[in-house]
């Protein structure tokens, strides 16, 4: 990574930003024949109430957002897979999710930056793994949690909502 980026946690300030940065996931998710997001989600509620409750957190560079992900502690959608999490119904684990970099700072390895703040951040907090999901046709993020050590779990139909792959690691 050519520059450095400092790690908060959202404010409601940032929301435009959050919002503007997923309005550009989207136009790239739809670019590459990925699904995932085109119903308008994460929705302006889910961002909202995020930020409000302290999960949303903000790599920025220069004063601005270049990157948002959220965290959580666990996600009821994780509970049944198909397939097996590498540590089974334990439910001392990070979820991280809505991962995105603004287009004005693509290509600097702040999506692989913002996975390992959540591994970081789920040490720190005596969690013992992080757990994500993406899309199916979501290659560039497969890659990615691969290459970061992630293990392919199994995967899980959200309702109203296409097939998604589940990944976890043990931090």
């Amino acid at each position: 990574m050519s520059e450095k980026y400092t790690l908060r946690r959202a404010t409601s300030a940032d929301i435009p930003e959050i919002e503007s940065i997923f309005n550009a996931a989207r136009a790239f998710m739809a670019s590459q024949n990925n699904p995932q997001w085109q119903d308008g989600y994460p929705y302006a509620d889910v961002v909202k109430s995020a930020v409000d409750g302290g999960n949303f957190r903000v790599l920025e560079i220069g004063g601005k957002a270049a990157a948002v992900f959220s965290v959580f502690e666990g996600d009821e959608e994780y509970d049944d897979i198909c397939g097996e999490w590498l540590t089974g119904k334990e439910r001392r684990y990070i979820a991280a999710h809505t991962l995105a970099v603004s287009p004005d700072f693509r290509g600097m390895g702040l999506a692989r930056a913002a996975i390992r703040e959540a591994e970081r951040e789920a040490k720190e907090r005596g969690f013992i793994s992080v757990r994500m999901d993406t899309h199916t046709k979501n290659a560039p993020m497969r890659s990615l949690l691969l290459s970061e050590g992630f293990t392919l779990c199994g995967n899980m139909t959200v309702p109203g909502r296409e097939s998604f792959i589940c990944f976890e690691k043990l931090v």
